[in-house]
Parts: structure tokens; sequence; C-alpha cells
């Protein structure tokens, strides 16, 4: 499932209302990105407002408002605000899950996890295990 999230800011600079927003697709952004400042480069970007103009300063103090949650993120958006850590933990699993079913269907021709009872805290353990391991 395809994790987006609507942001927006809105600020008036010269008598004037802005609201650049953009959709979010969270996925890229958890990929490369984990802190919610990293959004505010996008939004200048969408309203047009370059990196040195009074237009982006203005935006860099607007507070960022989430709306519209698809996937995970309907989990983490409460009062416009998104628990970015929280989503980022839910993400590496539900990305280390799908890891993991993909080793399974290769090895053992399983189609989910939870077709064999175990499976998949037995594959969570292996990780886990493994991460202790590597230096």
């Amino acid at each position: 499932m395809k994790n987006t999230v609507q942001v927006s800011a809105t600020f008036s600079f010269k008598g004037e209302t802005h609201t650049p927003a953009i959709t979010l697709d969270l996925d890229q952004f958890l990929d490369h990105n984990r802190c919610l400042e990293d959004i505010y480069p996008l939004l200048a970007r969408e309203g047009g407002f370059g990196h040195y103009s009074y237009e982006y300063e203005m935006l860099l103090s607007a507070p960022l408002v989430f709306d519209q949650p698809r996937g995970l993120a309907k989990d983490f958006l409460a009062d416009g605000k998104l628990d970015l850590e929280g989503l980022y933990k839910a993400w590496q699993q539900e990305k280390l899950i799908s890891e993991l079913t993909d080793i399974a269907r290769q090895h053992m021709g399983v189609k989910q996890l939870q077709d064999i009872p175990g499976l998949r805290e037995t594959l969570l353990s292996i990780h886990a295990l493994s991460k202790k391991q590597t230096p």
C-alpha cells in the first residue's frame, strides 16, 4: 500500500496569504529523509519560492499541517500533526516484513508469513539476532 499525506503551510507576506501544498510520498521521503524540516524546501518549490527569498523565510516560520493520510500515515496523524518518529518505526517494520515475506516465498513457497504458525516471529527473531552480531 502506498503511504502518502497532504502537507501544507500557510503564511502571509506583503498582505498576501500563501498556502503551498504537496502530496508527500512517504515511502520515498522516509527512504531518504527523517526530519520534518526537510519538507519545507519541497513546499517552497511548489510555491515557486527561492531558498534565499523572504517568502521562504516566512514559510520556514509557518507550522506544517498534515491531512488526507493514506496507508500507515492514518495511524500517526492527529490534529494536523504527524508523528514522524512513530511512522518511521512502523514503516521500517512493514518494510522488513515485506522483505521477509519475499524470502519465505522464494525459499519455501509461502505466500504469507501467517500461513505457517510461528514463521513471522521466527524470521523476526533471526533478523534481530543477526543485527546484534553485526558490529
